[in-house]
């Protein structure tokens, strides 16, 4: 009797290596391509680990975002803060670089923006400034600072 193959199992890191190498791959056919890579990995894994997820709706609203569409930019940044604390301890040495290179934060600011809720964009700008991503943050603090 044959014996059984058990399944290849990666690690967080090498699938994490997978998403962004196909994303890259598909990014140089513009953020609709980039879009439709993303959407098929989330339909096709169901079990991507969460810290990936952070790195996948991160992708996700950064393409949402150059689409123009707003409300799926904010969506996915939603999605892509609720999963940070997946991401750290997944990476705890490499998280304050990873964090450093997430657009999410950026994009969630203009999709906000866009959408007219100001308090919510203020909101992320705070949530940005509390983690210490830098100066500019503030910046863009001050200038909603009439939605107070």
């Amino acid at each position: 009797m044959a014996k059984r193959q058990e399944p290849v199992r990666k690690s967080v890191k090498d699938v994490l290596e997978d998403l962004l190498a196909g994303h890259r791959e598909a990014a140089f056919s513009g953020p609709e391509a980039a879009l439709k890579y993303l959407r098929r990995t989330f339909e096709g894994q169901a079990s991507l680990p969460n810290a990936v997820k952070a790195a996948a709706y991160d992708l996700m609203a950064e393409a949402q975002a150059q689409c123009g569409l707003w409300e799926e930019c904010a969506a996915s940044v939603a999605s892509a803060l609720g999963y940070l604390g997946d991401l750290e301890a997944a990476f705890p040495h490499e998280y304050r670089r990873m964090l450093g290179g997430l657009t999410c934060f950026e994009r969630g600011i203009q999709a906000q923006s866009e959408l007219g809720d100001f308090h919510a964009a203020l909101e992320l700008c705070e949530r940005a400034l509390a983690l210490d991503l830098g100066a500019h943050y503030a910046a863009k603090r001050d200038s909603l600072e009439w939605a107070r």
